[in-house]
């Protein structure tokens, strides 16, 4: 709880990847918040009341995951808006906005975003989704101590690359610091 609310105002890629691992974390608890109290909440050292925000925060989720049909699989509304939002601005990133420094990093991360695309088995619904998809499973991989080819952790770089720009971009627009560039006439 502590950790998302700090990530959503900092770093909303971090925030969704962070999310995700809490599904998992419900998912591998059973939707059981007694699993979920004893062995996640009571690892962290923090007042009652913090622990009780903590408890109530999962047992919204997990009302939340059941209500909208992703128990099984599939992400919450609140990570897929922002996730939304991401794509939007990546494309506009590309066209409207002809940011330099994003469409390098993306001209550099194009290949790896494809193949993605296509290893995801139509999971990643845009090339944003397959960028933050890649580096969950690579997240996922580093923490079973799992060997990754050389290969995987180029992508990985040019994905982190990719989207630590577009954060910033994000960040920038959410301040009003980030406009749109003039119409230029012909």
């Amino acid at each position: 709880m502590l950790i998302a609310q700090e990530k959503q105002k900092t770093n909303i890629a971090e925030y969704i990847l962070y999310m995700w691992q809490i599904e998992d974390i419900i998912r591998s608890h059973h939707f059981d918040l007694t699993q979920i109290t004893e062995n996640v909440i009571g690892k962290f050292n923090a007042p009652k009341e913090v622990q009780y925000d903590m408890k109530l925060w999962y047992q919204n989720l997990i009302e939340q995951m059941m209500k909208e049909g992703v128990s099984d699989k599939g992400h919450l509304n609140i990570t897929l808006k922002p996730l939304g939002e991401l794509n939007n601005l990546h494309n506009s990133l590309l066209t409207t906005m002809q940011d330099a420094k994003y469409q390098e990093a993306y001209l550099a991360a194009k290949d790896s975003i494809n193949n993605f695309m296509i290893k995801s088995g139509g999971e990643a619904t845009n090339e944003i989704h397959a960028c933050l998809i890649g580096l969950y499973g690579f997240l996922l991989l580093k923490l079973k101590r799992t060997e990754i080819s050389p290969a995987t952790k180029e992508a990985m770089t040019l994905f982190s690359t990719l989207l630590a720009i577009l954060v910033d971009r994000y960040n920038k627009l959410l301040k009003g610091e980030l406009s749109f560039p003039k119409e230029k006439s012909n």
